[in-house]
């Protein structure tokens, strides 16, 4: 493997672990991070260990920051849509 594929692969693995870490800090920031990570790994594949990792990683980091979103507006939406009435149980 030449050394400018070399390097797609590891930005590739590098943007995986820091999407995964921001998927649970700030979402659209594991957006940012993610989604090139995944484009240079997919695009440079050569079925070799660092390009499948940088995939693998870039893929579950997008899934935790989509988790992450989906119960922040969940969260918000029940917040502001409760009549503020506490039930007696």
């Amino acid at each position: 493997m030449d050394n400018g594929k070399r390097k797609l692969c590891v930005s590739s693995l590098v943007l995986g672990i820091v999407g995964i870490v921001m998927s649970f800090i700030a979402p659209v920031a594991a957006y940012a991070c993610a989604v090139p990570g995944l484009v240079s790994g997919i695009k440079k594949s050569h079925k070799n260990y660092s390009s499948s990792a940088g995939i693998v990683l870039n893929i579950i980091a997008l899934s935790l920051a989509l988790v992450n979103s989906v119960l922040g507006v969940l969260m918000t939406i029940k917040i502001f849509f409760s009549d503020g009435k506490k039930s007696d149980k």
